[in-house]
């Protein structure tokens, strides 16, 4: 919507300076008119190039830049017509100011620092089958697939090269990462965003990214068709599964930037993919986004990231038939980067900045 509102700005910008410039052109030919006081729009136009010359795609979408530097532009060629009339002077710097405000707009939100929870860019120091987090400092602890399971296939998380940003991290055949230091107030709050780039290796129900006591707590995954999968146990005691709705959002062997958004004070919940909201549900749309936040279970489970449980965990809770694994067996199979949960519902420009700056 903000794209096609700065275009529709434009145009209407650009015709009003065509037509100004007409209108002056005709009037002129027919008697002579007092030469226009251009000293105030050439004084804007000037400072609005100062803000186009300091903009960057780190704080501004492209889109925005173009925009706006062609309305300038159109100002500056309009300005300089020797006979342009006072009222043509007038109405440009009415317009010319309403798309610097639209122009500033549009700017990218920052990230308070403070809001992030967890940060995981891989390219972490490891050392004894572990690393320390960013955000709260946790400590991730790589770990094997349950043997029970994968039998002698079985192995630990392997960092990568090929990352979206550096390093990534792969996992295969139940291998993950496990946080049990950290504070479960930090991860029950009303609000709460997971940003993370996926690269998988196949369409698989469970491709678990990250998981908070699988599904009675939060989680985040791909499901059936590589769609963002986002489910909550709220302490309301309302389960909530959401997805984005569109088919291979993410798709196999591409690296992809996938962000959900969940306020539990406003009842919405978000899908972005690659910087653009794909999905919005609110408590009309999905009635069990009900209560405060999300529902502490009852057992004092890891954080997991790139699988859904512990094997212990399986055992003593599940109804599980032993007979499907390890095809059954929630884990990921692909490439995660640059993965990050927040404390805060990220605002639609925060996850554009996000994108562009990892992109």
């Amino acid at each position: 919507m903000k794209k096609n509102f700065l275009k529709n700005v434009f145009f209407a910008c650009v015709s009003l300076l065509i037509f100004s410039a007409f209108f002056s052109a005709c009037k002129n030919s027919e008697n002579e008119v007092t030469p226009a006081d251009t000293s105030q729009l050439t004084a804007l136009i000037d400072s609005c190039q100062t803000l186009i010359n300091s903009a960057t795609t780190d704080d501004y979408p492209q889109d925005a830049i173009t925009t706006f530097s062609n309305v300038v532009n159109a100002a500056r060629s309009a300005v300089s017509s020797s006979t342009i009339t006072q009222t043509a002077v007038d109405n440009l710097i009415v317009q010319l100011r309403q798309a610097r405000e639209v122009f500033l707009a549009s700017a990218y939100d920052a990230i308070p620092s403070s809001a992030l929870i967890l940060g995981l860019s891989f390219d972490e120091n490891i050392s004894n089958n572990q690393f320390t987090t960013e955000g709260k400092g946790w400590t991730a602890v790589l770990k094997k697939g349950p043997s029970e399971i994968f039998g002698t296939a079985t192995n630990f998380p392997s960092v990568e090269n090929n990352g979206k940003v550096g390093k990534a991290m792969y996992f295969s055949n139940g291998s993950h990462l496990e946080i049990s230091d950290y504070t479960a107030n930090d991860l029950l709050g009303s609000k709460l965003s997971i940003s993370v780039w996926v690269n998988p290796d196949s369409t698989r129900a469970g491709n678990y990214i990250i998981s908070y006591n699988y599904w009675n707590s939060w989680k985040f995954q791909l499901q059936e068709q590589n769609k963002p999968f986002f489910t909550i146990h709220t302490n309301a005691d309302g389960w909530v599964d959401a997805d984005n709705q569109a088919d291979f959002s993410a798709p196999n062997k591409t690296w992809t930037h996938l962000v959900v958004t969940l306020d539990m004070d406003t009842k919405v919940l978000i899908f972005y993919v690659n910087g653009v909201s794909t999905m919005e549900w609110n408590a009309t749309t999905k009635p069990g986004l009900t209560g405060t936040g999300p529902w502490q279970y009852k057992n004092i489970l890891p954080l997991i990231i790139g699988a859904c449980t512990t094997y212990e965990e399986a055992i003593a809770e599940w109804n599980w038939s032993w007979a499907q694994t390890p095809q059954a067996w929630d884990n990921f199979v692909g490439l995660l980067d640059e993965l990050k949960v927040y404390n805060i519902a990220l605002t639609a420009g925060q996850v554009a900045r996000l994108y562009e700056q990892e992109k």
